[in-house]
């Protein structure tokens, strides 16, 4: 009886010691936490300056990227599209209803035709 519950001390010391070296381990080999500087998001009205937009082929979604272009005036640009055929230029889509030279000014760099 005393030898077992010896054997019963033994094997709870040796469970103790390995999750204490378990433990240490795990905070010897940590990664730490460093304080960061919390990140900010980029300006998209400075990387829309990055997105180019081919008039011809471009899809809604794609319109929607070019300044003053929503989901209304790219279905236009679709429409008139399909109806009177590929821009020769990008100026041309001001023949668009709702589109402005304005707004085609505002997009240079952004729209072009192949």
């Amino acid at each position: 009886m005393q030898n077992k519950k010896c054997r019963e001390e033994l094997f709870l010391l040796l469970c103790l010691a390995a999750a204490g070296v378990c433990a240490v381990l795990a905070f010897r080999f940590a990664v730490p936490l460093q304080a960061q500087t919390p990140q900010t998001l980029p300006d998209t009205k400075e990387l829309a300056a990055y997105t180019q937009v081919e008039l011809n082929t471009a899809d809604a979604d794609a319109l929607c990227t070019l300044p003053g272009v929503g989901p209304h005036n790219a279905q236009a640009i679709l429409d008139y599209r399909a109806q009177h055929g590929p821009f020769a230029q990008v100026e041309d889509a001001a023949q668009v209803p709702g589109i402005t030279q304005a707004m085609v000014d505002s997009w240079a760099g952004q729209a072009y035709v192949r």
